[in-house]
């Protein structure tokens, strides 16, 4: 797996809801996302670098990262359900996800509202193409 670079400053807490956390964007191709985590407790939710994740999936479908994180709890990454928004793909898009096995994959589940459930809490998430 990619070294994970840490981008700081670029994880806004919701004042009004603390199970929610804007990740911004850290360069142009990249998009805002919105976590919702489900569990009790605090959270250490973490800006990560694009840089090094896959271009390509392995059917050679070009990647556009939306974004990269992590979210930890009590120092280790979360294997519990959460909640990402993103932006609207496009029609002829699919979402892509690049979990902890370091494998990109295109992701099977439902998206509603432009929200989507994960329980890797360190992935990579965009669009190809």
């Amino acid at each position: 797996m990619e070294n994970k670079v840490i981008i700081p400053g670029k994880v806004d807490k919701d004042k009004s809801n603390p199970k929610k956390y804007k990740v911004k964007k850290d360069k142009a191709s990249e998009s805002d996302v919105e976590i919702k985590v489900t569990g009790e407790g605090d959270y250490d939710v973490e800006k990560l670098s694009v840089d090094g994740l896959p271009e390509k999936m392995p059917d050679g479908t070009p990647i556009r990262w939306f974004n990269n994180f992590s979210i930890k709890k009590n120092g280790q990454v979360i294997q519990e359900k959460y909640f990402v928004t993103i932006p609207p793909l496009e029609k002829s898009s699919r979402l892509v996800i690049l979990d902890s096995t370091g494998q990109p994959y295109y992701y099977k589940g439902e998206i509603k509202d432009n929200t989507f459930e994960l329980t890797d809490g360190d992935p990579g998430v965009g669009t190809g193409p």
